[in-house]
């Protein structure tokens, strides 16, 4: 008897009771052990609910934003201004009191003795004023500094709270600590202060699973973080420009007793944050929703009674999905199990309108565990077909992609879709001739190892090698699979590629051969990814689009620069906080009229300065300024220190050459590079 006919007995039912409750035991255990991936999946399907399902709410009308933005910044100069400009908007603001004014931005350093005291002066006259802290943590999450204002304007306000946010492992801001302990004290965050404040409550007290303000009990988790219940997108706050409020163009009375926040919203102050409904808001709009939600009283709910009833939920759907499943035929009970699922997660998504966070990945994944080992057989059919579409395509695509068309067959379509990657492209210096230099044997045999041991280190970074081309490699990240952090891994493979040159040509020197020097280009950028070819003859995943052309393009420029690595703009603004660069030069490229910055990759960050980076970016300072004597001189003194620094010598060529043919008073600093 074959085991579809054992299916339809009395013991193979049996099993399938069996098998359906460890699944259920499973997922619960799985819930226990918070699983990253489910728990990422579910942290997803919180911001679903906000940003597709629920939509946005009317925000509390009285909370309001003076906004940093690029209106402030074109009308009142180059951001950060002179504390002048604040005590002017302190001044304005007199006429028109607001409740409270929460300051986004903190003041660390002294401007001049005089100005500060201004500040001081008008912030203590003002008696509302709030200022900011941040607080810096080790990896054990514990306090090993603070930055905020100068001692002399934190005892003029009314108070202080920190500003910390942190994101969840996805980069999405769904919980804001209302305090953090700093010693013996415990700084509360700004939205916390802005409810203190504005509730005329001066102390706040913390319990297990609740901060209680006054009659108010906010809930909150185990570590003290409320689930913040966004609002809506950027904007969804008032905002007054903070140029229209100094000049005079607000009405005060338009502010008089709101809750006031300051802060940036231009996009190049840098304070952007995700959220569930947008990838760049403002911070300052994060922490008025904080304060929003406490002066509402609109509260997320995810304590203890929200996890009992997640496990009954994953107990008494995977039985009842179990039941389902044994009673009906397959046909019968795909439907039903699925529909089960769906009320369920209709029913999680209005307790969500409530308040309350139930899970929306536990319970449904129980009834899809029990539907699967409920039907066995289909289990076999799909590991079946698993292995056929191994064996198709393991000879010319990545283990990674083979096992993501394992799940999804479909995925092996003809075409693509839009994905954002980071491309690379190396090749070695001075190959051709290599090859004319040596028997086709040892030509080949040394390729070989070079590009095993670069291929070994793109899989290492979690890569995709897209093809050789002679001496050359492309490779990519972010596809197929999603990478958020595509760059990053990119930058650090490229670091550990010059590494392990550096221990193949040691290797290589004691052999008594001739090393190899390596060159490439990384950029970072939207491209077109997906399975390009003709069905059943020849078909390869692949990516195309401007951005492959680009990382082309800067191979070309490691060579001209003399470098080993030139990074693209967009790669190095996601990866300038984890790696080392210096600014080489802005160049348009041939067939672009827009130009682009390119940087050479230095390695990892290290403590300390990088002397070359220094000397050279104020010797290109001079340059760009057409200063050529000065930079002469300044490009001459690197290379007296640093000799083989390529980049500087040519730059020593550019200012000979515009010492005769001046670059004229429009000239824009753009080197017109005219070959690929």
């Amino acid at each position: 008897m074959d085991l579809s006919q054992a299916l339809q007995g009395r013991g193979s039912r049996a099993v399938s009771v069996l098998l359906a409750l460890v699944s259920v035991l499973l997922v619960t255990l799985l819930y226990y052990q918070q699983n990253p991936f489910l728990e990422g999946f579910e942290a997803r399907t919180y911001d679903l609910r906000f940003k597709s399902l629920r939509g946005p709410i009317t925000p509390h009308p009285d909370i309001a934003v003076i906004a940093i933005d690029d209106k402030s910044i074109a009308e009142l100069g180059r951001f950060p201004w002179s504390r002048r400009q604040y005590v002017r908007l302190l001044e304005r603001l007199e006429a028109g009191k607001p409740k409270a004014l929460l300051f986004d931005v903190f003041f660390p350093e002294s401007e001049n003795p005089e100005t500060d005291q201004a500040l001081a002066e008008a912030i203590r006259r003002a008696g509302n004023v709030v200022l900011a802290t941040t607080f810096e943590f080790d990896r054990q999450f514990r306090v090993r500094g603070t930055t905020g204002s100068l001692p002399l304007l934190e005892q003029a306000a009314a108070g202080v709270g920190h500003i910390n946010l942190i994101p969840e492992d996805d980069g999405v801001n769904r919980r804001n600590l209302l305090q953090i302990h700093s010693g013996e004290a415990a700084l509360p965050s700004l939205g916390l202060m802005a409810a203190m404040l504005t509730l005329g409550e001066r102390q706040f007290s913390a319990e297990s699973f609740q901060v209680l303000l006054g009659a108010r009990s906010i809930p909150v988790g185990r570590d003290g973080a409320m689930w913040i219940n966004y609002t809506g997108a950027p904007g969804n706050y008032p905002r007054y420009s903070f140029a229209d409020v100094v000049n005079g163009r607000v009405d005060p009375a338009a502010l008089r007793g709101k809750t006031v926040f300051l802060g940036a919203t231009a996009l190049g102050v840098y304070d952007m944050r995700v959220t569930p409904f947008h990838a760049n808001v403002p911070g300052v709009e994060v922490h008025a929703t904080v304060a929003d939600d406490i002066l509402s009283g609109r509260y997320i709910h995810r304590t203890g009674l929200q996890a009992l009833v997640d496990l009954a939920m994953i107990l008494a759907i995977g039985l009842l999905s179990f039941f389902l499943t044994a009673r009906l035929r397959l046909q019968a009970a795909i439907p039903a199990v699925l529909g089960l699922a769906a009320a369920y997660v209709g029913l999680s998504y209005w307790l969500f309108l409530q308040g309350q966070w139930v899970s929306m990945v536990y319970p449904p994944l129980v009834a899809l565990v029990a539907l699967l080992v409920g039907g066995g057989f289909r289990y076999m059919v799909l590991e079946r077909n698993a292995r056929e579409m191994r064996a198709m395509f393991s000879s010319y695509l990545s283990n990674k992609l083979v096992s993501q068309l394992e799940q999804d067959p479909g995925a092996a379509r003809i075409g693509g879709d839009n994905r954002e990657v980071t491309v690379m492209f190396t090749d070695i210096k001075g190959f051709t001739a290599f090859s004319e230099r040596h028997k086709p044997q040892v030509v080949v045999a040394r390729l070989n190892e070079y590009l095993g041991a670069m291929v070994q280190l793109i899989y290492q970074h979690d890569g995709t090698v897209d093809k050789f081309m002679g001496d050359g490699l492309l490779a990519y990240w972010g596809a197929p699979l999603s990478q958020p952090d595509h760059a990053k891994r990119a930058v650090a493979c490229a670091v550990a590629m010059k590494q392990t040159i550096a221990e193949l040509t040691a290797k290589w020197q004691q052999r008594g051969v001739e090393p190899f020097v390596i060159r490439g280009g990384i950029q970072s950028g939207d491209v077109v990814a997906g399975n390009i070819g003709s069905r059943g003859q020849k078909m390869e995943y692949t990516v195309i689009g401007d951005t492959v052309n680009q990382a082309s393009r800067l191979e070309g420029m490691a060579k001209y620069y003399g470098v080993d690595f030139v990074v693209g703009d967009s790669t190095y603004l996601k990866t300038c906080d984890s790696f080392r660069f210096r600014r080489l030069d802005r160049v348009r490229v041939v067939g672009k009229d827009i130009p682009v910055a390119i940087h050479e990759l230095r390695g990892p960050v290290q403590p300390g300065e990088d002397r070359l980076d220094t000397l050279f970016t104020a010797a290109l300072a001079q340059f760009r300024q057409q200063q050529w004597d000065k930079a002469e001189q300044a490009f001459a003194a690197i290379l007296a220190e640093f000799p083989d620094d390529m980049p500087s010598r040519l730059y020593l060529e550019r200012c000979a050459q515009f010492k005769v043919n001046p670059a004229g008073a429009d000239w824009d600093g753009v080197f017109n590079r005219l070959e690929k």
